[in-house]
């Protein structure tokens, strides 16, 4: 009831239902049920271009269809009410060469020429010839083909290494779970954090090295310096409205208790959008399959130099959904 302004980033990955779902809530807990988003001022940052919403099951695509018009988080009723408007940032600040800019925005609108294509592809080397190639995070579509790039990261690691795993309690959907629920690690490995320090030494997405594992314990380091990290609780919250107060409340139905990091020599491109990156080595394997993918991919690296591709990139790897630019007809520009 005190807020006054709600600020949201990577909108474009937040689906129409939840968006729906915000609106609905605020005008039932500010008790201002004629105005969007119950009067609060929002806030959105985005880019369309790059990956949408995941909506896997077909029923669920098919709901958000019928009842809204799309998955996207501009398709929430809410936004046509509220006479929205938008102000579309020009200025890249992730890279300077313009030839790498002009092909990168090619992929990004899905209309790449010959040329692009031709400076990206040169591009194009096996792993095992690169040097440094520890340095080098490794993006790839699926899950699965990070899992078994990371494991294979691992075994070459000397040492049997360490288990750790977490402590599940209630209800909690493994769909949910940030990290494997057994991790298995060796002093050396790559991870990536996934909590922010509350002491601010790392956040979300800081990549980092185990510097030592000892009896349940997980040292890392981090730019030269070296620092223990305690496990962390994920709570799993199911809303219920209760009809005697008149409001809508939330209880803990699990718990998840783990390290909070994960192997990090590959990433899938979902989980490293919005992230900056000085080496890539990108493995799109079959090919992409979805929106703004080969854009996202591409785009984490600051430089050409700084990136290498496992294979050449092919037209059909560029999935460009025109339905994304819907926007336009919903917000008005500023």
């Amino acid at each position: 009831q005190r807020l006054s302004t709600l600020v949201i980033d990577e909108v474009s990955m937040v689906r129409a239902d939840l968006m729906d779902g915000i609106d609905r809530c605020l005008r039932l807990n500010r008790k201002k049920p004629s105005l969007p988003f119950g009067g609060v001022k929002l806030v959105a940052f985005g880019d369309l271009h790059q990956l949408p919403p995941v909506v896997q099951e077909g029923d669920l695509k098919a709901h958000l269809e019928s009842v809204f018009g799309g998955p996207f988080f501009f398709n929430a009723p809410a936004f046509a009410e509220a006479k929205a408007q938008v102000i579309e940032l020009s200025t890249v600040f992730r890279q300077r060469d313009d030839r790498f800019l002009g092909a990168l925005n090619a992929i990004r609108e899905g209309t790449p020429s010959a040329t692009h294509l031709e400076l990206l592809n040169s591009r194009v080397r096996p792993l095992r010839d690169i040097p440094g190639r520890e340095d080098y995070v490794i993006l790839t579509p699926t899950n699965q083909a990070a899992t078994d790039i990371n494991m294979a990261f691992l075994k070459a690691l000397p040492g049997t290494g360490e288990t750790h795993s977490a402590i599940v309690s209630g209800s909690f959907s493994d769909s949910a779970q940030p990290t494997d629920e057994t991790l298995l690690l060796k002093e050396g490995a790559k991870v990536i954090m996934l909590r922010n320090d509350p002491d601010k030494r790392w956040v979300n997405g800081t990549l980092a090295r185990i510097a030592m594992l000892k009896k349940g314990e997980i040292w890392i380091e981090i730019a030269g310096e070296v620092h223990e990290i305690e496990p962390t609780t994920w709570e799993q919250i199911r809303y219920d409205f209760d009809a005697k107060s008149d409001k809508i409340v939330e209880s803990v139905v699990g718990t998840f208790r783990q390290f909070p990091l994960r192997l990090a020599w590959a990433l899938t491109i979902h989980k490293a959008q919005g992230m900056t990156l000085d080496k890539v080595f990108i493995d799109l394997g079959r090919g992409t399959f979805a929106h703004g993918q080969a854009y996202v991919a591409l785009s984490r690296c600051r430089t050409l130099e700084g990136l290498a591709l496992a294979r050449p990139l092919r037209k059909w790897d560029i999935i460009f959904d025109e339905a994304v630019t819907g926007y336009r007809s919903v917000f008005q520009p500023l």
